[in-house]
C-alpha cells in the first residue's frame, strides 16, 4: 500500500515535466501525464502483443500507473520518440535496444539513446530512459516482479540483476524482491 501512495505522489510531482512534452497536441500531453505508456514498434513484431501482457501486469501491481501499450509505426519513430523524451518506457527486441544504445545498424551516425533495462522477457527488453527517476522505476519494476507468473519467458530475477545496463531503480526492486528487508 505504501508504494501505491508513493507512486501517486511521485507522479503528481513529475506532472509538470510531462506536461512540457514535445507534442503539439495538448490532449496528448495530458494523456501522457495520466498513463505510463509502454512503447513498441510495428516492425518489431513480438513487442506489441507482449506489451499488452506487460501493461496488464503493471496495472495489477501499480494501478495508479494506468499503464497503456503504445505502438510506433516503425523503429525509426520509436527511436525518435525515446531520444526526444516523448516516451520514457519501451519494450523492444534486444538487437533493436542495442542498436539504439550504440547508434548502430539503422541508427548508425545518429545520437545514442541512453536506455536502461527494467526487466527482460526472452529476447524482449523492457527499457526506460536512463535519466528516469529511480523511485518511479522501482515501483514499476516491483509491479512486474509481483506478476512474473503471468509474463511468459520472464527471466529469473537473479539473472536480470546481473544485467550490466539495469536501471538503478529496477536493481533496488529486484534486490528487495530477492532479499526482503523490513521496508517491504
Amino acid at each position: 500500500m505504501y508504494r501505491r501512495t508513493f507512486l501517486a505522489a511521485a507522479c503528481a510531482t513529475l506532472a509538470p515535466k510531462w506536461a512540457q512534452a514535445h507534442s503539439p497536441w495538448g490532449q496528448y500531453a495530458v494523456y501522457r501525464q495520466k498513463h505510463l505508456l509502454v512503447l513498441s514498434s510495428r516492425d518489431d513484431a513480438p513487442s506489441y502483443p507482449y506489451s499488452k501482457l506487460l501493461v496488464d501486469a503493471i496495472n495489477q501491481g501499480a494501478p495508479e500507473a494506468s499503464a497503456r501499450p503504445a505502438r510506433a509505426k516503425d523503429l525509426r519513430r520509436a527511436y525518435d520518440l525515446l531520444r526526444t523524451d516523448q516516451f520514457q518506457f519501451a519494450l523492444l527486441s534486444a538487437p533493436n535496444v542495442d542498436a539504439m544504445r550504440k547508434a548502430t545498424g539503422p541508427f548508425a551516425g545518429e545520437k545514442t539513446v541512453a536506455l536502461s533495462t527494467v526487466y527482460q522477457f526472452g529476447e524482449l527488453h523492457f527499457v526506460v530512459r536512463a535519466d528516469f527517476p529511480e523511485n518511479l522505476v522501482a515501483v514499476v519494476a516491483d509491479a512486474v516482479l509481483a506478476s512474473l507468473d503471468a509474463l511468459p519467458e520472464a527471466k529469473p530475477p537473479s539473472d536480470v540483476a546481473q544485467l550490466p545496463k539495469l536501471h538503478p531503480g529496477a536493481r533496488w526492486a529486484i534486490d528487495e524482491f530477492l532479499n526482503p528487508t523490513h521496508h517491504r
